[in-house]
Protein backbone atom coordinates (compact mmCIF):
# COMPACT_ATOMS: atom_id res chain seq x y z
CA UNK A 1 0.00 0.00 0.00
CA UNK A 2 0.83 3.84 -0.59
CA UNK A 3 1.25 5.84 2.49
CA UNK A 4 1.38 9.22 1.74
CA UNK A 5 3.68 11.58 4.37
CA UNK A 6 2.00 15.19 6.19
CA UNK A 7 4.66 17.65 5.02
CA UNK A 8 4.11 21.02 6.92
CA UNK A 9 4.09 23.55 3.94
CA UNK A 10 3.92 27.40 4.40
CA UNK A 11 0.45 28.23 4.29
CA UNK A 12 1.34 31.72 3.01
CA UNK A 13 3.07 30.10 0.50
CA UNK A 14 0.41 27.42 -0.63
CA UNK A 15 -2.45 30.11 -0.68
CA UNK A 16 -0.62 31.60 -3.21
CA UNK A 17 -0.97 28.49 -5.41
CA UNK A 18 -4.24 27.94 -5.52
CA UNK A 19 -5.00 31.39 -6.31
CA UNK A 20 -5.97 32.93 -9.51
CA UNK A 21 -2.92 35.39 -10.87
CA UNK A 22 -2.36 36.18 -13.88
CA UNK A 23 0.29 38.61 -15.05
CA UNK A 24 -1.56 41.98 -14.51
CA UNK A 25 -0.70 45.40 -12.86
CA UNK A 26 -4.10 44.88 -10.53
CA UNK A 27 -2.74 41.04 -9.74
CA UNK A 28 0.26 42.45 -9.24
CA UNK A 29 -0.59 45.16 -7.00
CA UNK A 30 -2.67 42.37 -4.86
CA UNK A 31 0.13 40.30 -4.34
CA UNK A 32 2.64 43.26 -3.57
CA UNK A 33 -0.16 43.95 -0.80
CA UNK A 34 -0.59 40.02 0.62
CA UNK A 35 3.65 39.86 0.88
CA UNK A 36 3.38 42.86 2.27
CA UNK A 37 0.83 41.50 5.01
CA UNK A 38 3.03 38.82 5.42
CA UNK A 39 6.10 39.52 7.36
CA UNK A 40 7.87 35.95 7.50
CA UNK A 41 7.27 36.15 3.31
CA UNK A 42 8.03 40.29 3.09
CA UNK A 43 11.85 39.46 4.73
CA UNK A 44 12.12 36.02 2.64
CA UNK A 45 11.35 37.52 -0.67
CA UNK A 46 13.56 40.72 0.19
CA UNK A 47 16.09 38.75 0.76
CA UNK A 48 16.08 36.46 -2.29
CA UNK A 49 15.97 39.39 -4.38
CA UNK A 50 18.38 41.38 -4.18
CA UNK A 51 19.90 40.94 -6.97
CA UNK A 52 16.86 42.84 -8.99
CA UNK A 53 16.58 45.35 -6.37
CA UNK A 54 18.76 45.56 -3.33
CA UNK A 55 16.20 48.05 -1.39
CA UNK A 56 13.84 45.22 -1.81
CA UNK A 57 11.28 47.53 -3.44
CA UNK A 58 8.52 45.04 -4.07
CA UNK A 59 7.21 46.78 -6.77
CA UNK A 60 10.42 46.43 -8.99
CA UNK A 61 10.56 43.03 -8.13
CA UNK A 62 6.95 41.86 -9.47
CA UNK A 63 7.52 44.54 -12.46
CA UNK A 64 10.37 42.46 -13.10
CA UNK A 65 10.29 39.06 -11.98
CA UNK A 66 6.45 38.48 -12.21
CA UNK A 67 4.73 35.66 -9.81
CA UNK A 68 6.40 32.67 -12.06
CA UNK A 69 9.91 33.96 -11.20
CA UNK A 70 8.47 34.89 -7.29
CA UNK A 71 6.80 31.70 -7.07
CA UNK A 72 9.95 29.55 -8.08
CA UNK A 73 12.57 31.49 -5.96
CA UNK A 74 10.34 30.68 -3.22
CA UNK A 75 10.10 27.00 -3.83
CA UNK A 76 13.46 26.94 -4.27
CA UNK A 77 14.16 28.31 -1.24
CA UNK A 78 11.66 25.92 1.06
CA UNK A 79 12.69 23.12 -0.56
CA UNK A 80 16.60 24.05 0.06
CA UNK A 81 15.30 24.47 3.92
CA UNK A 82 13.72 21.55 4.10
CA UNK A 83 16.74 19.62 2.72
CA UNK A 84 19.41 21.66 5.24
CA UNK A 85 17.22 23.31 8.05
CA UNK A 86 19.14 26.93 6.76
CA UNK A 87 17.45 29.32 4.72
CA UNK A 88 19.51 30.76 2.08
CA UNK A 89 20.53 34.08 1.14
CA UNK A 90 20.00 33.03 -3.06
CA UNK A 91 17.77 31.11 -4.63
CA UNK A 92 18.96 27.72 -6.45
CA UNK A 93 16.31 27.06 -9.17
CA UNK A 94 17.78 23.90 -10.22
CA UNK A 95 15.57 22.39 -7.76
CA UNK A 96 12.49 23.49 -9.06
CA UNK A 97 12.93 22.16 -12.35
CA UNK A 98 11.72 18.86 -12.06
CA UNK A 99 8.48 21.15 -10.73
CA UNK A 100 8.17 23.02 -13.56
CA UNK A 101 8.24 20.01 -15.92
CA UNK A 102 5.46 18.16 -14.30
CA UNK A 103 3.26 21.64 -14.46
CA UNK A 104 4.32 22.11 -17.88
CA UNK A 105 3.10 18.79 -18.71
CA UNK A 106 -0.48 19.24 -17.02
CA UNK A 107 -0.29 23.11 -18.36
CA UNK A 108 -3.17 21.90 -21.25
CA UNK A 109 -5.42 20.34 -18.53
CA UNK A 110 -6.18 23.25 -16.63
CA UNK A 111 -6.87 26.84 -16.50
CA UNK A 112 -4.64 29.58 -17.13
CA UNK A 113 -3.24 31.29 -13.84
CA UNK A 114 -3.01 28.52 -10.96
CA UNK A 115 -0.35 27.04 -9.95
CA UNK A 116 -2.19 23.86 -8.68
CA UNK A 117 0.34 21.23 -10.91
CA UNK A 118 3.30 23.47 -9.53
CA UNK A 119 1.76 22.84 -5.85
CA UNK A 120 1.45 18.88 -6.38
CA UNK A 121 5.28 18.89 -7.62
CA UNK A 122 6.42 20.71 -4.60
CA UNK A 123 4.43 18.28 -2.32
CA UNK A 124 6.15 15.43 -4.32
CA UNK A 125 9.35 16.71 -3.68
CA UNK A 126 9.21 17.52 0.05
CA UNK A 127 7.40 14.04 0.62
CA UNK A 128 11.13 12.66 -0.98
CA UNK A 129 12.91 14.60 1.21
CA UNK A 130 10.79 13.76 4.52
CA UNK A 131 11.19 9.87 3.20
CA UNK A 132 14.75 10.46 3.10
CA UNK A 133 14.85 12.36 6.76
CA UNK A 134 12.18 9.91 8.22
CA UNK A 135 11.96 6.29 9.22
CA UNK A 136 7.79 6.68 9.60
CA UNK A 137 7.40 3.75 6.94
CA UNK A 138 5.31 6.51 4.64
CA UNK A 139 6.24 6.53 1.33
CA UNK A 140 7.09 9.85 -1.46
CA UNK A 141 4.73 10.63 -3.99
CA UNK A 142 6.50 9.61 -7.44
CA UNK A 143 4.62 11.40 -10.15
CA UNK A 144 5.20 8.46 -13.24
CA UNK A 145 5.68 10.19 -16.97
CA UNK A 146 3.13 7.69 -18.00
CA UNK A 147 0.67 8.82 -15.46
CA UNK A 148 -0.32 12.05 -17.67
CA UNK A 149 -1.15 10.15 -20.24
CA UNK A 150 -4.09 9.47 -18.06
CA UNK A 151 -5.33 12.92 -18.35
CA UNK A 152 -6.07 12.58 -21.89
CA UNK A 153 -9.59 11.32 -20.98
CA UNK A 154 -10.73 14.18 -19.37
CA UNK A 155 -13.63 16.06 -20.78
CA UNK A 156 -12.96 19.64 -19.07
CA UNK A 157 -10.13 21.41 -17.74
CA UNK A 158 -10.01 21.09 -14.19
CA UNK A 159 -9.05 23.92 -11.30
CA UNK A 160 -8.37 21.66 -9.25
CA UNK A 161 -5.81 19.41 -11.20
CA UNK A 162 -3.54 18.71 -8.12
CA UNK A 163 -6.25 16.33 -6.66
CA UNK A 164 -7.44 14.86 -10.02
CA UNK A 165 -3.52 13.62 -10.55
CA UNK A 166 -3.28 12.74 -6.58
CA UNK A 167 -6.26 10.23 -6.93
CA UNK A 168 -5.22 9.26 -10.41
CA UNK A 169 -1.56 8.25 -9.51
CA UNK A 170 -3.13 5.88 -7.37
CA UNK A 171 -5.94 4.35 -8.94
CA UNK A 172 -2.92 3.48 -11.46
CA UNK A 173 -1.08 2.31 -8.21
CA UNK A 174 -4.49 -0.24 -7.07
CA UNK A 175 -5.48 -1.14 -11.11
CA UNK A 176 -2.45 -1.60 -12.50
CA UNK A 177 -1.61 0.89 -15.62
CA UNK A 178 -3.23 -1.91 -18.23
CA UNK A 179 -6.35 -2.49 -16.09
CA UNK A 180 -6.42 1.34 -15.61
CA UNK A 181 -6.11 2.12 -19.45
CA UNK A 182 -8.21 -0.17 -20.49
CA UNK A 183 -11.27 1.13 -17.68
CA UNK A 184 -10.91 4.79 -18.85
CA UNK A 185 -10.58 3.31 -22.89
CA UNK A 186 -14.17 1.55 -22.14
CA UNK A 187 -15.64 5.05 -21.24
CA UNK A 188 -15.50 4.83 -16.99
CA UNK A 189 -15.19 8.38 -15.36
CA UNK A 190 -12.83 8.95 -13.62
CA UNK A 191 -14.81 9.89 -10.31
CA UNK A 192 -16.71 6.28 -11.26
CA UNK A 193 -13.12 4.42 -10.30
CA UNK A 194 -13.40 5.01 -6.41
CA UNK A 195 -16.01 2.23 -5.91
CA UNK A 196 -14.26 -0.83 -7.73
CA UNK A 197 -11.42 -0.30 -5.46
CA UNK A 198 -11.24 -2.89 -2.18
CA UNK A 199 -12.51 -1.48 1.22
CA UNK A 200 -8.70 -0.94 2.24
CA UNK A 201 -7.88 0.24 -0.83
CA UNK A 202 -10.86 2.90 -0.17
CA UNK A 203 -9.18 3.61 3.07
CA UNK A 204 -5.70 4.32 2.15
CA UNK A 205 -7.02 6.85 -1.01
CA UNK A 206 -9.30 8.40 1.95
CA UNK A 207 -6.30 9.08 3.90
CA UNK A 208 -4.09 9.96 1.39
CA UNK A 209 -6.54 12.75 0.33
CA UNK A 210 -6.37 14.01 3.98
CA UNK A 211 -2.92 14.38 4.55
CA UNK A 212 -2.26 16.21 1.41
CA UNK A 213 -5.09 18.39 2.21
CA UNK A 214 -3.42 18.92 5.36
CA UNK A 215 -0.14 19.17 4.26
CA UNK A 216 -1.66 21.80 1.27
CA UNK A 217 -3.47 23.57 3.92
CA UNK A 218 -6.48 23.05 1.96
CA UNK A 219 -9.31 22.93 4.50
CA UNK A 220 -12.15 22.04 1.99
CA UNK A 221 -10.91 18.63 2.05
CA UNK A 222 -12.09 18.04 5.49
CA UNK A 223 -15.80 20.25 4.81
CA UNK A 224 -16.74 19.87 1.45
CA UNK A 225 -16.71 17.17 -1.72
CA UNK A 226 -14.16 17.26 -3.35
CA UNK A 227 -14.60 14.33 -5.71
CA UNK A 228 -12.55 14.61 -8.93
CA UNK A 229 -14.48 15.65 -12.11
CA UNK A 230 -14.04 15.02 -15.69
Amino acid sequence: MINFPFVSLPEHFTRLLVSNIQNSTQNNTNLELYINENKELNVLVRRIFRDIDSDGFLGKILSISGWGGIRNRLAAVYIEYAMTGIFPETANLALVTDIINIENKLRHFTPLGFSRAFLLGFYAKMTLIHVKKSSDGKVPLIIKDEQFEFMKWSKAKSIRIDWLMLQLIQYDHFFGSERMTALLESGTRYESLFVLLSAEEQKVMIDNCMVYGASINDQEIFFNDVTIQS
